[in-house]
Formats: C-alpha cells, sequence, structure tokens
C-alpha cells in the first residue's frame, strides 16, 4: 500500500501488481486513487485496473471502471481480465490489431498470451494466437517485442519456432530480448540439443542479464555433450549471479555428470552456513546423491556427529509409527497426482508399510503452532474394489481410525437453470446430506432402467465440520484458498489453474455459456451435494442431467462405493471431497485434472483443521 506512494514508476506498477495476487477488498479504495493519480502512464493505468477487477467482483468492478470513465475496451480490458474471470464475452469479440494498436494494448495482450488466458484469435480472425505472435518481437516498442519473447516463453503450447526471429538476429537485439530468446533455446531438450551452437553463442554473450537468462533457463536440463559447455563457460564466467545459476544446474544434474559434483561441492563449502548460496545448492540437489555429501559438510563445520545423528533416525521412524497407530483420520485417493496434491498440503510425511497389508501409506500430518493432527494417506487407483480392498487393509492396520475421506478429481453436474447449483470446472463439491448414491446398482427390465440404491449419508461429524467452513465462508473467510496457493507453488504450474477459456461448458453438442454467478471464477467456488459412484467412466450428459435432477447429484466419480461398503464393514463413516476435472459429457479431457486435485486436497486440509483437536 505504502508503495503506491513511491517515486519510481516500476515500483508503483509492481506493487499494485502484488495487490492483486495478495489483496483484498479493503485495498479497493488506495488502487482506485492510484488509478486516478497515474491515468497517464499506461502500464501502471493497467496494472491498476487489473489489480481493480482481480478484487472486486465483475458488477462492481465494472462501476468502478465507469465511475473513473475508462470504458472496458483496449487496453483496459486486455487489463481487466488478466488477473479475473471478468469481462469475457467482451474478450471474446475484442481484435487486437497488430499493425495499428497503441504499444499498452499490445504489451498486455502479449501477457494474456503468456499466461494463456488470451481467447484464441485475439489478433485476427483469421489467425491463431500462436501465428502471429512472433511478428511483434520486432515491433518499434521494445517492450512490445520483450513481451511477446516472454508469452512465447512462458505459455507452455509455444515455442522456438513461434518466434519468428532468425536466431542470427538475436545479437542486434538488446540484452533483455536476447535472454528470453536463450531461455526459448532451451525450454526442453530436443530444443536445446539441435541449437547447441546458439547455447555457446549466449554463454559468450558481453550482457550478464543475456547470459543469466540461457543459465536459468539450464537448470532444468541436461543431456550428454553439455557438461562440456557448462564447465568451460564457469571456469570463464565472472559474475557471480550466472555462477550461481550454473552451480544449480550441475548440483541438480549430478546424477547425470560426475564432472559436476566437484564444483558444485567446492561452491556449498566456501559459502557461509546459513547462506542463500547453501540454500539454493541444497534445494538444487534436493534428489541427487550430492546431497548427502552437502549435508556431510554442514554437519561436520558443525561438529555433529553423522553416526550419532545415524542413531537418531531409528527413533524418528519409531515416532511415525506411534503418530500411524494414533491417527484418526484417513485420507484415501485413487490416481498419483491425487496423492501427490494431497502431499503437498501436508506440513510433515513419512512412509510407512504394514507387516501382512500390501498397502504403502504415508503418515503425514497438518500442524499448527504445538497443534497436530495426523493423517493416513492411502492410494487405491481406480474403481471401487481398488478403494474397497486399500481401505479394508487400512482400517485393519490402523484400528483408531474414526473418520475416512475419500479425496479426488471428479466429474461436474452443471445447472445453467439454477446458477446457484451451477458446478464448474475447478469447484469443490463435499458430500451433504444427500450422501453417495451408487447409479450402477440397477434393475433393469424391457420396459426401464431403475437405480435400486438408496444414498447413503456422510460422516455425521465432518458433516458438522464442512457446515462450520460454510459459515466462514458467508464471513468472506475461506481457509481452502491460502492452502491451494501454497501447494500450487510446492507443486508447480502443472497445478496451476488453467485458463477460463478451456472451461466450455456444452448443450446438444454446442458450445454455450455459463449463467452468471455472484462470485470470482478465478477461484474454486464450494457446493455441498449428493455425489454419483459407479464402476463406469461417465461421458453422457444425458445420464448426468438424470442424476442431477433426480438425486442432486453435483458430482460423479468411480470409487467411493466401494470405500463405502468397506467402511461399513467396519462400523466406519465416510466423507468425500471431490475438484470437479470435466463434465460428465463427449467432450471430457484432463485439462483441468491437476488443478482439480489440488483443490480438493486443499479443501480436505480447511476441513480436517476444522474438526476440534479433541477428535483427535
Amino acid at each position: 500500500m505504502g508503495l503506491l506512494h513511491d517515486d519510481a514508476l516500476k515500483v508503483k506498477r509492481w506493487a499494485l501488481n502484488s495487490l492483486a495476487l495478495i489483496g483484498s477488498q479493503s485495498n479497493v479504495r488506495a488502487i482506485v486513487e492510484a488509478i486516478q493519480r497515474n491515468r497517464n502512464d499506461p502500464d501502471i493505468l493497467g496494472a491498476g485496473v487489473s489489480a481493480l477487477c482481480a478484487l472486486l467482483p465483475a458488477a462492481e468492478a465494472r462501476k468502478e471502471l465507469e465511475r473513473a470513465d475508462l470504458p472496458i475496451q483496449g487496453a483496459i480490458l486486455m487489463a481487466a481480465v488478466q488477473h479475473s474471470g471478468h469481462f469475457q464475452s467482451e474478450l471474446r469479440t475484442a481484435r487486437v490489431r497488430v499493425d495499428y494498436a497503441a504499444p499498452p494494448e499490445l504489451r498486455l495482450a502479449g501477457v494474456l498470451v503468456g499466461l494463456d488466458k488470451a481467447p484464441e484469435h485475439l489478433f485476427s480472425l483469421n489467425a491463431f494466437n500462436h501465428e502471429v505472435i512472433g511478428e511483434l518481437n520486432s515491433h518499434p516498442d521494445p517492450i512490445v517485442a520483450q513481451y511477446s519473447i516472454w508469452a512465447t516463453y512462458e505459455n507452455p503450447k509455444l515455442s522456438l519456432k513461434n518466434l519468428r526471429l532468425p536466431l542470427h538476429d538475436v545479437e542486434a537485439k538488446p540484452p533483455n530480448i536476447r535472454k528470453y530468446v536463450y531461455q526459448l533455446a532451451v525450454k526442453d531438450v530436443q530444443t536445446a540439443q539441435d541449437n547447441y551452437d546458439f547455447l555457446v553463442l549466449g554463454s559468450e554473450d558481453p550482457a550478464p542479464e543475456a547470459r543469466a537468462g540461457l543459465a536459468t533457463g539450464l537448470r532444468g536440463i541436461y543431456f550428454d555433450g553439455l557438461e562440456a559447455l557448462v564447465i568451460d563457460w564457469f571456469n570463464d564466467e565472472d559474475v557471480d549471479r550466472v555462477k550461481q545459476r550454473l552451480l544449480e544446474h550441475m548440483a541438480r544434474n549430478s546424477d547425470n555428470c560426475a564432472a559436476y559434483a566437484a564444483p558444485a561441492l567446492r561452491a556449498y563449502e566456501s559459502a557461509d552456513a546459513g547462506s542463500l548460496t547453501r540454500a539454493r545448492l541444497e534445494a538444487a540437489a534436493r534428489n541427487t546423491s550430492l546431497y548427502p555429501a552437502m549435508k556431510r559438510i554442514e554437519y561436520a563445520a558443525e561438529g555433529r556427529d553423522l553416526f550419532q545423528m545415524e542413531k537418531q533416525a531409528a527413533p524418528r521412524l519409531s515416532e511415525a509409527h506411534e503418530h500411524a497407530q494414533n491417527a484418526k483420520v484417513l485420507i484415501v485417493t485413487a490416481l498419483p497426482k491425487e496423492n501427490a496434491a494431497v502431499r503437498a498440503v501436508l506440513d510433515e510425511t513419512a512412509s510407512l508399510g504394514k507387516l501382512g497389508d500390501s498397502n504403502l501409506y504415508c503418515v503425514g500430518a497438518f500442524v499448527e503452532g504445538a497443534v497436530r493432527r495426523t493423517v493416513i494417506l492411502a492410494s487405491a487407483g481406480m474403481g471401487k474394489v481398488n478403494a474397497a480392498t486399500v481401505t479394508t487393509n487400512a482400517l485393519r492396520s490402523f484400528p483408531e481410525v474414526e473418520h475416512i475421506v475419500m479425496v479426488g478429481i471428479a466429474g461436474g453436474c452443471p445447472n445453467r437453470v439454477k446458477p446457484d447449483e451451477h458446478v464448474r470446472l475447478g469447484d469443490i463439491v463435499f458430500s451433504n446430506h444427500g450422501g453417495v448414491i451408487e447409479y450402477d446398482f440397477v434393475k433393469e427390465t424391457r420396459e426401464e432402467r431403475k437405480i435400486r440404491s438408496s444414498p447413503q449419508r456422510p460422516s455425521a461429524k465432518l458433516l458438522q465440520a464442512a457446515s462450520q467452513l460454510v459459515t466462514r465462508g458467508l464471513m468472506n473467510e475461506r481457509p481452502w484458498e491460502a492452502h491451494l496457493s501454497h501447494a500450487i507453488v510446492k507443486l508447480g504450474d502443472k497445478f496451476a489453474r488453467p485458463s477460463v477459456s478451456n472451461d466450455v461448458l456444452h448443450e446438444d453438442g454446442k458450445p454455450v455459456p455459463h449463467p452468471a454467478q455472484d462470485t470470482a471464477v478465478d477461484f474454486p467456488r464450494v457446493h455441498g451435494g449428493t455425489i454419483g459412484t459407479a464402476d463406469t467412466l461417465l461421458k453422457n450428459d444425458i445420464t448426468r442431467n438424470q442424476l442431477r435432477d433426480q438425486f442432486n447429484v453435483r458430482a460423479v466419480e468411480m470409487e467411493t462405493s466401494g470405500l463405502q461398503n468397506a467402511a461399513w464393514s467396519h462400523g466406519k463413516d465416510i466423507f468425500v471431497v471431490r475438484g470437479i476435472c470435466d463434465y460428465c459429457d463427449e467432450h471430457k479431457n484432463d485439462v483441468w485434472q491437476n488443478y482439480a486435485a489440488v483443490v480438493a486436497a486443499a479443501y480436505t486440509r480447511a476441513l480436517v483443521e476444522e474438526m476440534p483437536i479433541e477428535w483427535f
């Protein structure tokens, strides 16, 4: 808030960008005032509009823009949709003409392409975005050119070939442009191998900024022969921040190249204890054999006894067993991506096996200060038989478990007629009083096919915890959103929220608009409803709508009936939390699955933390 009054224009802009991500509606008035003070600076104006629309519902944002006399078109429209799902109808019909659009509008259009939030044909009805974005790298405005190359690098669907920039012309570009071109050249192993000579050129670039860009891109890739370039470059490099990036590449790939280990260890040993250099090298080497060597250096410097530390490992393992035996919550997932999402919201994890039990468990904990809630995490695989088998084994191995939660992805049941009940991709559905309906348990005659299953109600205790979260949501307290943000940071961009342009609803095979809703679509809405379950991968919108209308089904999945049967045989209740990844129709795909898995995991953490500690 204070930096909105800084003298430096870039600081003001970055302060507004930060408020767009971490601010609240209490910041809106300050943002509006910053917009008024900086109307003559298009970049600050755009950042202000973006922050305003990120923090306000669409209707209120529209009113604020009208009061400020800012029509929702051109650069203002590009800024407004950058961090929000607002004004999509205007965006779909907008066209940013490359030949005569103002530079601020082109810059913001490039940002949308980079964030993968731009509708296709943003620049022309006759051309796809990937066919046009390369034209902008030769634009006379240097920031437009830079943003076009940044967008090509950031968008996972774009690559070096979309740049339309001959590599032999790169030397004539400014350093900040060369930086991103070098990073594009090492976006993946194949591209890097095909452009090895260009990488050599980049390692000798006269600008440290450009060399740092290449070194940063190299951190995540390796192929045979690359070490010759890296080691020669490292020995000749005289800029510390570039050497740091090269060392991180070496540490991360030390198992692939033995020659990398010695320089990385020497740099680690010469760095101060607790320094950023050591922290970065440890992070890079985390999953390699170099990491224990680094820790030996640290322990030796501190005079700690490694053998004594090894002796301490057994008590820690014993402690994990003890926590597991007293655990009260069992979380079951079906897919590896669901299991990874739950692990990402845990504060502690330890693997555990049990004699006579084929399951491999994760013992985890949600920790708040001195308060610890231990959970057991098990992965079942798809289908009700697998869920039943895993749950039966888990309840036998951990008899103290009282609460069983099925967590993961599911298909959603949209309802355009009732916007309050309309489920969208990325939303969260938990099992409410309607419970679970096994819709493939049927009686079939020549005249009809009738579902014989009766809805099974969920755990009464967990339903109370979910009701408390509903109450907190009405008070604008949504703890799952913070857990979601932290988990995505931990898991990386592959678990980030997909563009709203990928949330397309169909009726009768044709795209139709979503009904207007009173909350922003950038965050998951939470729905209580019946869970439909069957050993069937549902891609039939007629069956989906029948389940919705007859049983108030909001989510459809494949495992809970098996888990429920196993729990019933042990006298336990269950609860279901699902993230919505498709609409159970012929257009079903995997685009939203990772994000749906992590929203379900984030809500599950909030649910468990809402349970009174006395239950543990």
